[in-house]
């Protein structure tokens, strides 16, 4: 059980860093929003094995983390397409305003 949850630990500790890098190392909003959806689902599998190892069972709340996580990453992508349709880019350094 415990080399189980050591490699849990390795692969969300990877996704976290994973995002954290195609975030810092793209222009893309659409990269920068798949490295945060990277970064959430690192995370949330972190405080799974966190809770799992305590010997808490948590599945109400990994659920409603998981439906936050994605309700946010539903309105990155609504903000994505109407910043797309404004500005003509998906370039954030590119898009001057965000006035509408």
């Amino acid at each position: 059980m415990i080399a189980a949850l050591e490699v849990v630990y390795g692969v969300s500790l990877v996704l976290v860093f994973a995002g954290l890098a195609a975030i810092a190392a793209t222009r893309s909003l659409v990269k920068i929003i798949f490295g945060l959806q990277s970064m959430t689902l690192g995370s949330l599998l972190l405080l799974a094995a966190s809770m799992a190892a305590g010997g808490v069972e948590g599945h109400q709340v990994m659920l409603l983390a998981a439906a936050a996580a994605t309700g946010s990453e539903a309105t990155a992508i609504a903000v994505l397409i109407l910043v797309y349709k404004k500005f003509k880019t998906l370039d954030p350094r590119r898009v001057s305003e965000l006035r509408w």
